[in-house]
């Protein structure tokens, strides 16, 4: 009985496999092509990048984006921006970034209260 109705509807169900297949296909080639503005400034930017970049430029840069991130903090911690700095710097410590971390507990020294302040001295003396 499944066998004479496998074989009635195998057509139906071959076709929208091989529909499902090339829709998913598709799918994958919009998410993951590069626009062809992104690809001329990748050509552009491919004769001005040196071979080797220091690594202080690197840290400079994640430091510099990090105070600009400060700004934009206050929109999602509301009130409490230094115990989300707090947070942060701990997310930090556990993945190993030791310089952002210490950014934002220098930050937090200055900025915060005095339990926030002891609780950030001690992350200064772990890092």
């Amino acid at each position: 009985m499944i066998l004479i109705i496998l074989k009635s509807y195998f057509t139906i169900l071959l076709s929208v496999g091989i529909g499902s297949v090339i829709i998913f296909l598709l799918g994958l080639y919009f998410i993951f092509r590069t626009p062809a503005s992104e690809k001329s400034k990748n050509n552009k930017k491919d004769n001005i990048i040196p071979t080797t970049i220091p690594s202080e430029t690197v840290q400079e840069k994640s430091i510099a984006n990090n105070s600009n991130n400060l700004r934009d903090l206050s929109a999602i911690a509301g009130d409490d921006v230094v115990t989300t700095q707090l947070d942060l710097a701990r997310a930090y410590i556990e993945t190993g970034r030791m310089q952002l971390a210490k950014s934002i507990l220098e930050f937090v020294l200055e900025q915060g209260n005095t339990a926030q302040q002891e609780e950030a001295q001690q992350l200064m003396n772990h890092i």
